[in-house]
């Protein structure tokens, strides 16, 4: 790999960072944000100040593996169907964002009790959006 392509990891790396803390910084009710690859490996994620993780390390490389897998299967129907927007998936504890950018996943951890989690998730498109 040339000293140019780790430059622009770094640079990647550094924007998905400066998302994921916009993210985060937004609301209390937002517990976890991370820019997630193709591939399920994390390129940046934060975990908001004070907040005790859910899932330990195997089950969040699980969780981020078959969210991308899922994400990456259905770019195959866009043609016919339009683009995918988000992914809500709600549990009884948390309710999980993923939303595709570019060749990237932004997948963002919302506390279950919020009730407007829906303005958050709009909120943090434009975030995204605006990167």
């Amino acid at each position: 790999m040339s000293a140019g392509s780790t430059d622009k990891q770094k640079e990647d790396r550094g924007g998905y960072s400066s998302v994921c803390k916009k993210i985060v910084a937004m609301s209390d009710s937002i517990r976890y944000a991370g820019a997630i690859n193709r591939y399920g490996r994390t390129m940046s994620g934060f975990i908001h100040p004070g907040t005790t993780p859910m899932l330990g390390r195997e089950q969040t490389k699980n969780e981020f593996f078959l969210l991308s897998a899922m994400i990456n299967m259905r770019r195959e129907t866009e043609a016919n169907i339009g683009s995918l927007e988000h992914v809500v998936i709600r549990h009884q504890k948390v309710k999980i964002v993923l939303i595709p950018h570019k060749d990237m996943s932004y997948y963002v951890s919302i506390d279950g009790t919020e009730p407007n989690y829906m303005r958050i998730v709009g909120d943090v498109k434009k975030i995204i959006d605006d990167s």
